[in-house]
């Protein structure tokens, strides 16, 4: 048997437990209040770099009529993964968005003296096939193509096209090479470059704009990088559909999807690749939604690879899951423990 301890000293060891035990809780206190102070903190409220948000939704007004139908608006979405509602220190001029009234536009001009001069000729005529080579030409019409040259300068190269006016009265122009359209243009080398720039190694539109005026002394404004952008965008169409092509019939390809901003919100970027090929999809859904509009999972009947999203599952693929990331749910589990053994 335990023996009873006298009254008095039961009371002196009990009055030491609680004191420890009030000064463990104010120091908990503490550190909830810190923790709680830090989580609250973001770039609109303190001097912590946007970068730090992350890629959470914005919150809404839990009143608001439609906030249910947000939440429920992709299933896959975690609901309390929310950021708090931008807030500017900027105040409304009350101005309209855009160019003022008096605004003067500027656009690309030819010059006077080009650096370059390619003759397009007309050798017959495109009506009764007759020969033009020993006639003069009525006038030429001329457009001019913008190209960087060495550092600090650009150069320019003006294609004349011939007009000529046959005798049986068919007026015949020269063909200009493929590509160039306009009075005055950027080439295909500043076009490629521009794309290259902001596509690869992520540079804006402002500062790819910077670039070129820097270095070759070449106004190609920030607005004209972006119709570059989407030009591309829209020329690749049919690569891409190779790609997703090649992909529908890979025998193991990996797929995964990851946060970003685009357009001021959270969007999910989704990648399907094989060894060969690599297909990105921009989707504002995380879930099934954005996988079967990719175009590719629906069909898929190889080995599919992924981090155990659950909207994975929803396929009749052969499902493998990550070893990457079982490593690193296992070292979780390392670190949790190894902590609760110290304390």
């Amino acid at each position: 048997m335990i023996p009873e301890l006298p009254a008095t000293m039961s009371a002196e060891i009990l009055l030491k437990e609680n004191a420890e035990l009030r000064m463990r809780v104010a120091c908990l206190e503490e550190r909830c209040r810190e923790l709680e102070e830090k989580v609250g903190k973001n770039s609109q409220n303190s001097s912590k770099p946007p970068s730090s948000d992350g890629y959470q939704k914005p919150c809404k007004n839990s009143n608001s009529p439609d906030h249910s139908d947000d939440l429920s608006a992709d299933k896959d979405t975690d609901p309390s993964d929310e950021k708090p509602n931008p807030k500017s220190l900027r105040q409304s001029s009350g101005n309209k968005a855009g160019g003022k009234k008096g605004h003067q536009g500027t656009c690309l001009k030819q010059v006077d003296i080009p650096d370059y001069i390619e003759y397009l000729p007309v050798k017959e005529c495109n009506k009764c096939q007759a020969s033009l080579l020993d006639s003069e030409p009525v006038k030429y019409i001329e457009r001019q193509v913008f190209e960087p040259g060495r550092p600090g300068e650009f150069e320019v190269t003006a294609h004349r096209a011939e007009v000529k006016i046959c005798t049986c009265g068919c007026r015949n122009q020269a063909e200009f090479p493929e590509g160039v359209t306009a009075a005055a243009q950027y080439g295909s080398a500043t076009q490629a470059m521009a794309v290259y720039l902001n596509q690869y190694h992520f540079l804006p539109f402002k500062r790819v704009s910077e670039y070129f005026n820097t270095l070759y002394k070449m106004s190609v404004s920030a607005g004209t990088v972006a119709n570059f952008v989407a030009r591309t965008y829209e020329n690749l169409a049919s690569t891409e559909e190779v790609i997703r092509d090649a992909l529908r019939e890979s025998s193991v390809a990996g797929a995964d999807e990851t946060g970003m901003r685009a357009e001021g919100s959270l969007h999910w970027l989704h990648v399907m690749r094989d060894e060969q090929w690599t297909l990105y999809y921009l989707s504002e859904k995380r879930g099934r939604e954005a996988m079967d509009t990719m175009g590719i999972l629906l069909t898929f009947a190889g080995v599919l690879v992924h981090d155990h999203w659950k909207s994975y599952f929803a396929y009749a693929a052969t499902h493998v899951l990550c070893n990457a990331h079982h490593l690193r749910e296992l070292l979780g589990v390392v670190d949790r423990d190894s902590v609760t053994i110290q304390h």
